[in-house]
């Protein structure tokens, strides 16, 4: 089970309801709800290493949000429970918005003891990535990250392939989708699958 507690971190006046209007956004992501703790901070739960990957990326990608991950290695209600306690004790650890921190429950044998680190450092690499982007360089990964095709997401804003193909490669595309895969292994590894659901 993975489990994600994140908190706001921006400058939204009403943060109570853009908090409630991103975890709305999130559920359509993961395979649950994604509920809201209080004004500032959201929590979900998966079992998925992409759909999980997908919500991390989706809060750090803007830099406002402090996200806490908690990994074990069973999928129950109970399970649940112990995922969402072991990402609010990763959750107190971050202190830089934008910044993921990854907790592995304790019952978890023969992992790589640097696994959650790596995991976090992944994600800070495609942070940095995502940031350094223009508008329209966010707005062109955004399309094909849905799954559109290159052309299909040229046609969606009535550029020519050419141009789509420059402003993805100018956004770092490909470094994003090698780090996303990266992420996801070593997700699916902490969780102790063998095999990655599409």
């Amino acid at each position: 089970m993975y489990a994600v507690q994140a908190r706001y971190r921006g400058r939204e006046k009403r943060r109570g309801a853009f908090v409630s209007r991103v975890a709305q956004a999130l559920s359509n992501l993961v395979d649950g709800p994604c509920k809201v703790d209080g004004i500032d901070e959201l929590s979900l739960a998966t079992t998925n290493p992409r759909n999980i990957a997908d919500a991390i990326m989706a809060l750090v990608a803007t830099g406002e949000w402090v996200v806490g991950v908690g990994i074990t290695h069973q999928a129950g209600i109970a399970d649940t429970e112990r995922a969402h306690n072991v990402a609010c004790t990763a959750l107190g650890r971050v202190r830089r918005a934008g910044a993921v921190s990854v907790k592995i429950d304790g019952r978890a044998h023969g992992l790589d003891k640097k696994l959650p680190e790596d995991i976090a450092a992944t994600f800070e690499m495609l942070r940095f990535v995502a940031s350094r982007r223009t508008p329209e360089g966010q707005e062109a990964t955004r399309l094909v990250r849905t799954g559109m095709t290159q052309l299909e997401a040229a046609t969606e804003l009535g550029i020519s392939k050419q141009a789509m193909s420059q402003r993805l490669q100018a956004a770092g595309w490909q470094a994003e989708k090698v780090g996303f895969e990266l992420a996801i292994r070593q997700l699916a590894r902490a969780h102790g699958d063998t095999e990655i659901p599409d």
